[in-house]
């Protein structure tokens, strides 16, 4: 028999670099010139980082960097997964036929925690680590092709990874898992996007403010 899992949630794009922090200060500082108060502040950092490629290139060329959208800046880290949640629709399917809804509380989790640890000795003096990424819809399917005896939706496990270091509170489906045995990933259908609030580490992995980032910089530097 046919075992398929059909999933319908968020599904994230993340990645992890490391940038120039003069490249990022000199987002903040116009991020700053033109919004008086951190939330606007901040929705400008975000905006400029996301969407406005023109100025952000700009920006990092004037320190001697090459930006070439966030989604390239993925130098430790770059994953496109569903996100382990409530909100999560976990169906089972037997030979293309429903046989159960699950619901993800109820699955077996093993946790990887992504740590910037092994990220951060690898990153220069003079740069942050940043974490970026996207937020989708879609549906995934999951599959294998053979299972013996009635499904069991205790044998049913899932791995992911998740951020507790970046601050980020979604967890990441890297596989699933029935008996023991690895199931095949399809591929999926996503709609609508919204981005991930960037998250910047300094290299002792402590989280960084807007105002953090400029901090000690003279004025001629930005």
């Amino acid at each position: 028999m046919k075992l398929t899992i059909e999933i319908s949630g968020y599904k994230n794009e993340v990645v992890i670099s490391a940038v120039p922090r003069a490249f990022l200060a000199k987002v903040v500082r116009h991020c700053y010139g033109k919004n008086n108060t951190p939330y606007f502040a901040h929705n400008c950092f975000k905006g400029v980082l996301y969407f406005d490629e023109g100025l952000s290139r700009k920006f990092a060329e004037s320190v001697g960097y090459e930006w070439n959208g966030w989604w390239e800046e993925n130098k430790f880290y770059h994953r496109p997964a569903f996100v382990l949640d409530d909100s999560l629709s976990i169906v089972a399917k037997i030979n293309g036929e429903t046989v159960q809804e699950i619901y993800p509380a109820r699955i077996a989790v093993d946790e990887t925690p992504v740590s910037p640890a092994p990220m951060l000795p690898k990153i220069a003096k003079d740069e942050l680590l940043i974490l970026m990424g996207s937020v989708d819809k879609g549906t995934l399917t999951w599959t294998l092709d053979h299972i013996e005896g009635e499904f069991k939706p205790t044998r049913l496990g899932v791995c992911v990874e998740t951020f507790p270091s970046f601050g980020l509170e979604d967890r990441l489906i890297t596989s699933f898992t029935y008996n023991g045995t690895p199931l095949a990933m399809g591929q999926d259908e996503t709609k609508g996007k919204r981005m991930i609030e960037p998250v910047v580490l300094n290299p002792e992995g402590d989280d960084l403010e807007l105002d953090d980032i400029i901090e000690g910089l003279e004025l001629d530097e930005l």
